[in-house]
Order: C-alpha cells, then sequence, then structure tokens
C-alpha cells in the first residue's frame, strides 16, 4: 500500500478541498494577486503558480500555514522537532531564507538574519495561500530567489469557532468573525493555544490575534487598516544531544499596516505603510556556563506604492517605488552584540503585460539602492503560447538576489560590513494540459546561485564565497468529479555546492504529495499523503555529514455536518506513527488523535 501511494504520489499535486458551502475549485480561474503587479487569472502567467483556497484548510483542518506548504510542489519544509519549534521552508532547493513571506502585502522577514520561522503562521481567518516558484526580486527585492508565499485574509460573513483538543496535554480554541459597519468592513481572527509536547520541556504556548478593517471612502477607493499580534512560549528540550530542562525561549510579533487602493477607470492604485516588530527572549538558567541569556528586537518600517495602467485587449504596464528602512539590537550575558545597526533600502520598479493573440508576454525590472551593499538590477521576463484552449507552454528567465541580513553585516567578530548580496539566475520551462476533468502540469526550473554568504574559519567571519546549483523538475495532476477532488505532485531535484561537490542539506532529491477529498452531502473527509526522500543532513553529536533517511506519512480527517451549528470533527495526524526526523536529533511527533467541535453563526 505504501508503495503503491508513493508512487501515485509522483505523478504530482495538491488538492483544493471543497466545503460545503460553493468555493472555487480546481478549475475555476483564480485571480493572483502575487505573481505580477496587477492581479491576472492564474492560466495567463508564465510561472508556477499555486493557490490553497479556505476551502481545502477547512477540510484538512490544518491550523499551521506550513502544513499546507509541505504538500506543494518543490517546496520542502523541515520543523526541528514538536510544534512549536523552529520551522523552515526551502523552495526549489534554494536557502531557508530566500523565500519572500508576505502576509496581505506585507513582508515578514525577519531582518536579524533574513529568514521567516514557519511555527507561528496560523490558519484562522486564512482566506487563500499564493505561491509563486521562481525568482521574483523584479516586483518585491530581496529574498525573493526561490520564490514568494502570500498569506491573505478576506471578509467572512458571520462568526466561526472551533475548540479541539488531543494528546499530550493539547488544546487549542480559535475564532474568525466579520462584520459590516456602515461603509466599514471589519474582521477579527485569534487563537489560543496550550500543549506539552512528548518529552519533559517540550511544551508550546502561543496566541494570536489578527484583525483588519476596511472602509470604502466612496466608490472604488478604500483605506484600510491590518494589525497582527501574536506571542509564544516554547520548551528546547536537548542541546547538542544532552537534556535541557529549563531552556526555553520566547516569541513576540507585532504588525501595523495602512493600505489604500484607488480604481480610477484605466489607473488603479495602491499603497501601504507598515511596521513590524520582533521580539525573541532565550532562557536558559541551568546551562553548562551558568545562567544565559539574550534578547533581540528587530524592526522594520516599510512604504510602497504602485500605479497600474490598463491597455487594451487585458494588457496592462505598472510602476512603483517603495522605502525601508530595518534596525535590530542584540543583548546577551555577555554584553550588546547589536546596538541599533541598521540599513536602508530605496527602490523603483516596473512591470509590463501584454496580450497578442495567444502569446502573452511578461517583463519587469527592479532598481533597489540600499545604503551598506550598494546597488542591484533584477530583471525577469516570461512568455506564455496558448496552443490551443487547453495546452499552455510557458517560460521564464529572472535574476535575483538576497541582501545580507543585519546579523550578517554587524555581529561582533562574525559581522562583515563588506558582505555583497546573494545572487542568482534561474530559467523555468513549464507545459499545463486540460483535458475534460483532468489538469496535468510539468516544470522544469534551474537556479545559479553565487555569492553565498558562508562562514570563514580561518578569519571567523561571513565571507562572500559560496556557489550552489538547483535544478529539478515538477510533475502536477488534478481531476475533479462530482464531489471528488484529486490532486497530486511529485518533485525531482538535483541540488550541489559548486565548492565542495556536495548536495546542499535537508533538500531530498524525490518527494511527492497526495490530497484526496470526499465531500457528500452531511459530512466530509480528507486524506493526505506526504512523501519525503533522503536527504543529506549533520549529525547534531558529532557534526559529520550522513544521510537522514526518507520517509512517508499519511494524516486523515472527517467533519460531519448533522444540519445543526455545531459540527464536531476529528482527525489523525501520523496515522501510520511513522518514526522519522525532519531534521536529524529531532525526532517528528508520532501517531496524535485529536477531536474538535466546530460552530458557525450566519
Amino acid at each position: 500500500m505504501r508503495n503503491l501511494l508513493v508512487l501515485i504520489g509522483i505523478l504530482g499535486g495538491v488538492i483544493p478541498v471543497v466545503a460545503q458551502n460553493p468555493q472555487p475549485t480546481l478549475f475555476e480561474e483564480a485571480i493572483v494577486v502575487t505573481a505580477s503587479l496587477d492581479g491576472e487569472k492564474e492560466k495567463d502567467l508564465p510561472a508556477a503558480v499555486s493557490v490553497i483556497e479556505a476551502a481545502e484548510i477547512e477540510a484538512r483542518q490544518a491550523t499551521e500555514v506550513a502544513d499546507l506548504l509541505a504538500t506543494l510542489p518543490a517546496m520542502t519544509v523541515v520543523q526541528s522537532g514538536s510544534p512549536g519549534q523552529v520551522t523552515s521552508l526551502f523552495t526549489r532547493g534554494t536557502n531557508s531564507d530566500q523565500t519572500l513571506v508576505l502576509w496581505n502585502g506585507v513582508e515578514l522577514n525577519d531582518p536579524y538574519f533574513g529568514g521567516f520561522n514557519w511555527a507561528f503562521m496560523p490558519t484562522e481567518g486564512v482566506e487563500r495561500v499564493e505561491v509563486v516558484r521562481g525568482p521574483f526580486s523584479s516586483l518585491y527585492g530581496g529574498d525573493a530567489v526561490g520564490g514568494v508565499v502570500q498569506i491573505l485574509s478576506a471578509p467572512r460573513e458571520g462568526a466561526d469557532l472551533q475548540l479541539e483538543g488531543g494528546e499530550n496535554g493539547y488544546l487549542r480554541g480559535q475564532v474568525a468573525a466579520s462584520t459590516s459597519l456602515g461603509s466599514t468592513r471589519v474582521e477579527v481572527a485569534g487563537h489560543l493555544r496550550r500543549g506539552d509536547g512528548q518529552v519533559d520541556n517540550d511544551f508550546f504556548e502561543g496566541e494570536a490575534l489578527m484583525a483588519r478593517a476596511e472602509w470604502e471612502m466612496q466608490p472604488g477607493m478604500s483605506l484600510g487598516l491590518l494589525v497582527r499580534a501574536a506571542d509564544a512560549e516554547t520548551g528546547i528540550p536537548f542541546s547538542g544531544g544532552a537534556p535541557s530542562p529549563e531552556r526555553r525561549i520566547a516569541w513576540q510579533e507585532r504588525l501595523v499596516a495602512v493600505p489604500f487602493s484607488a480604481d480610477l477607470g484605466r489607473w488603479q492604485v495602491q499603497a501601504q505603510v507598515s511596521g513590524l516588530t520582533y521580539d525573541n527572549q532565550f532562557r536558559d538558567p541551568e546551562d553548562a556556563y551558568g545562567f544565559t541569556a539574550s534578547d533581540t528586537d528587530s524592526e522594520s518600517l516599510r512604504a510602497r506604492a504602485v500605479a497600474s495602467y490598463r491597455l487594451e485587449e487585458g494588457s496592462w504596464l505598472a510602476v512603483g517605488s517603495e522605502w525601508d528602512r530595518a534596525e535590530v539590537s542584540d543583548t546577551s550575558t555577555f554584553g550588546a552584540n547589536l546596538d541599533g545597526d541598521s540599513q536602508r533600502t530605496v527602490a523603483v520598479f516596473g512591470e509590463v503585460f501584454y496580450k497578442i493573440g495567444r502569446v502573452i508576454l511578461d517583463a519587469g525590472v527592479r532598481q533597489d539602492d540600499n545604503d551598506v551593499y550598494g546597488s542591484e538590477t533584477s530583471p525577469r521576463l516570461g512568455i506564455q503560447l496558448a496552443v490551443t484552449d487547453g495546452t499552455r507552454l510557458r517560460a521564464s528567465w529572472g535574476q535575483a538576489f538576497s541582501p545580507p541580513s543585519i546579523g550578517e553585516l554587524f555581529f561582533p567578530l562574525s559581522g562583515n560590513p563588506d558582505l555583497e548580496p546573494e545572487t542568482s539566475e534561474s530559467l523555468e520551462l513549464g507545459i499545463e494540459q486540460r483535458v475534460g476533468r483532468w489538469v496535468l502540469g510539468l516544470t522544469g526550473f534551474q537556479n545559479d546561485l553565487t555569492n553565498l554568504i558562508d562562514f570563514d574559519f580561518a578569519t571567523f567571519q561571513n565571507i562572500n564565497v559560496g556557489r550552489a546549483r538547483t535544478r529539478g523538475v515538477e510533475l502536477e495532476a488534478g481531476f475533479q468529479a462530482d464531489r471528488w477532488l484529486v490532486r497530486w505532485n511529485g518533485t525531482y531535484l538535483d541540488t550541489e555546492d559548486l565548492d565542495t561537490g556536495q548536495a546542499l542539506l535537508r533538500r531530498p532529491g524525490e518527494s511527492s504529495n497526495l490530497v484526496v477529498n470526499y465531500s457528500p452531502r452531511g459530512w466530509s473527509a480528507s486524506l493526505t499523503g506526504l512523501y519525503m526522500g533522503d536527504r543529506e543532513d549533520v549529525d547534531p553529536i558529532t557534526f559529520e555529514r550522513t544521510v537522514n533517511e526518507g520517509y512517508f506519512r499519511v494524516d486523515v480527517a472527517a467533519r460531519w455536518r448533522p444540519g445543526t451549528r455545531l459540527a464536531p470533527y476529528a482527525r489523525i495526524e501520523n496515522l501510520s506513527g511513522e518514526d522519522y526526523q525532519p531534521a536529524l536529533g529531532f525526532p517528528a511527533p508520532g501517531r496524535t488523535f485529536v477531536i474538535g467541535l466546530a460552530t458557525s453563526f450566519r
């Protein structure tokens, strides 16, 4: 049975599962806002795009966005242990800090060391997740080397409440509600989570609140307010293989953004100002070197504006500008490491989207000027040909960059203010075929990465020396019939550190995913299968390179809708109790049973 599911999974895809209410399906033309400066139909974009709708999130009972991303092509999610531990994302084999993360247009990457911890991105209030694979620095600047993930919320009339519990003291309650107050739409979403983990000091406690308001100033013109507040505390049960019963880390996020949009006939204007802060507190009163503590405060301020002009026959052009300033302070029991160290960037960019019969051309370029590392120019060009109504060919080329983080630039001893950005050049070719109820897709890609930042043990300093190449093939297939929706995907990935000839760590050579949903009247059921092949890693005790064996995991979920406001549900995570380690030294949770109750007010 296992081999059969793996073989099926190698064929490609992720399922957008539908709920009882009408929802976008596999074959509807979703409008994607992440892959261009003006929203376009998914089928018209010369890029590899995946969209996960709210219906799939509900059917799979996913509480974290990372669980959704793990079942997309060429997306590798690595969680260092139980829920709440550091969770990284590798897109098409690029580094974990080379995927840009957006929440309703606001960048969430931490300026301290550039990445984003996916352990703290819940799903409540999320209407859709858009993933664009490939280089997109031409639109967003730094960090969009491997791709862009955007989490979007949207108003939902009424309120939804859920309460669930499971093993190891797990409890989680969440709420999502929306209402209209005259010309203003208001929505809130949040959760409270508690859990003890599988071993001592493996707990995870977290709470989050997201709020959004949109005021329609006049027809076609709106002003909004976005707020995110999240707090979490996580125990760290082991350090270098030894128990650490008191080691823990507390994490806090605060975000405020004010978006503006105006539809002025052929002209459309969008603008947003935002502020984001992270506060991390590490404590270990029983460390081998005595009481150990560190505090890191990161802050990002941004302003972005885009104006687009609609031409004839669905074509358009857009121009924009962006300003951002990032600042980090870090102190520990050994003194101050960073004291308000900062960098500032100003950028201008533009894009042309042009339709000529069955041909679509998409070209963009961006110029970033930074007060520390200088200037970077990022072009991108894409072309698509609709051979028939059901067949499309696409190709794209682009250059992207990932700027040195403030930690890499200025941290004592290891910091190097002369660092240059990591850069990439990428090529992608793809074909999609729609036949009746089937959708088939095949994409090949190659990324050449240069100037990679690495630590030089001879000088004890970060330097630009690394070179790497990642290339692969993504195969996807989807089928829809009556109450069934099914998708598969499979990825073959080849990565190489060109300086050493070795494979890049924690990137599987083969991976595959299968998600199936069946939604007859009155209830729904979902099955998710995830296969991860062997990948190289580092032993956490000996620090020697070794092979981390592959695994196959199955999750199942079901929900009953008896016709009242109450809907009981249950799920089993890791149904077979697979014993595996996403990262060496960090065992994944075993079989976990969760039951819950949901209610809606419409």
